[in-house]
């Protein structure tokens, strides 16, 4: 096929499907002062991956906006200010669609997406990426889940209070679910929360698909047999994940597609950024933005090596081959670190459908992936919950 066929293909496919991303960190740039949505920015001059007028370049409907506080310690204070980070994120992002109402819409349930697709306007859903923004009160969820959560994602590259990081240096904390984590299952599934488990250690995924009652996302997450990272999920997890109906959203991050050559200027500098900022926590909204700026400066500085859309399909499918079509999707993770060569922004979803329609992909198995398969597992943790509330659950 052309190329100019294979786009024109792409785009009839994003224009009839509802198309997600399960990870959009946007929120972090949402917080910069002046920084407006529904304007077009660019990577290169805004260090920006994310907004309306991208979205539509890239034939992307919507997705998951992440409510993230990065880990800090484990005692009081620091849970407290984390708890207080991501109230004021998550509305944040409720003020940000209702700034802009007139193009973008809460959604809290896959009908509800599809209304507002149907509408002309970009859904937004809302999930949490680490737990430690409920330091140790599960009743915290419920909050969460009424101003409009719809996944708790369980960790992230540290252990916390609930459970194990895959990446975490100092090793196992719980050696997985501790048993506060164990409740906020329970509390995801009685809430209709689907229960994100990217991040998380092999040993806190394996308990958690022993505890659910509801199918697990993966919101961005790689093949371990594609790249042996351990951020990425092993076959066997695969195949217990997809038997339970879940999905794996395939992550666009080239740390964890390929191998970077050591560069030791810019490892310093990292070092040295890092341990400026640490004795700074917990960071106010004005040092985390100062924090970024400065780490986009190391970046700029020490380019770092990037993978590619041929790569990241490769995962996808290898993910097809274990799990089936039914249990795959995407995630860019921009804004929060995310993009490979061609594929560094919303605007350029597209060039990943392409890839894939050169692979075989039909029409169909690119809508189940771009939008269907995360719309049913949300649809499925949300009737769990409404049996689990009527008390009708077998």
């Amino acid at each position: 096929w052309s190329e100019v066929r294979l786009l024109s293909l792409a785009k009839k496919i994003h224009d009839s499907n509802l198309t997600l991303d399960t990870h959009l960190d946007v929120p972090i740039v949402l917080r910069r002062p002046g920084f407006d949505i529904s304007r077009e920015h660019s990577w290169v001059d805004d260090a920006s991956q994310v907004d309306f007028p991208r979205m539509r370049k890239g034939g992307l409907d919507g997705g998951f906006f992440v409510v993230f506080v990065r880990q800090a310690a484990l005692d009081l204070a620091s849970r407290q200010h984390a708890i207080e980070e991501g109230m004021l994120i998550t509305n944040l992002i409720r003020e940000t669609v209702e700034t802009h109402a007139d193009q973008s819409g809460l959604a809290l349930t896959p009908t509800h997406a599809e209304v507002l697709r149907a509408a002309g306007k970009h859904v937004v859903f809302i999930g949490i990426e680490n737990g430690y923004v409920i330091g140790r009160n599960i009743d915290l969820l419920q909050k969460y889940h009424e101003l409009g959560v719809r996944y708790f994602g369980l960790v992230h590259t540290r252990n916390n209070d609930l459970a194990d990081s895959s990446t975490d240096r100092s090793g196992p904390r719980h050696f997985g679910l501790s048993d506060l984590g164990g409740v906020a299952v329970d509390e995801c599934n009685r809430l209709g929360l689907m229960i994100d488990v990217s991040h998380a250690a092999d040993s806190t995924v394996w308990d958690v698909l022993q505890r659910t009652k509801a199918p697990l996302l993966a919101s961005h997450s790689g093949a371990y047999a594609a790249y042996p990272h351990p951020r990425n999920l092993n076959d066997p997890l695969l195949r217990q994940i997809a038997a339970g109906g879940g999905v794996v959203q395939m992550n666009v991050f080239s740390l964890y597609l390929m191998d970077t050559p050591p560069d030791e200027a810019r490892d310093e500098a990292i070092e040295s950024w890092r341990a400026k900022f640490d004795v700074l926590q917990p960071w106010s909204m004005e040092v985390d933005i100062e924090r970024r700026i400065e780490i986009m400066g190391i970046k700029d500085e020490y380019p770092s090596s990037m993978s590619d859309i041929p790569t990241v399909a490769d995962h996808v499918d290898h993910m097809v081959k274990v799990m089936g079509i039914n249990h795959v999707g995407f995630s860019g993770d921009f804004d929060g670190g995310g993009g490979v060569r061609d594929l560094m922004d919303v605007s350029q979803m597209m060039n990943l459908t392409t890839e894939l329609l050169r692979r075989g992909y039909s029409a169909e198995d690119l809508g189940k992936m771009w939008g269907g398969n995360v719309m049913r597992v949300l649809a499925e943790v949300q009737q769990v919950a409404a049996e689990l509330q009527s008390g009708t659950e077998n």
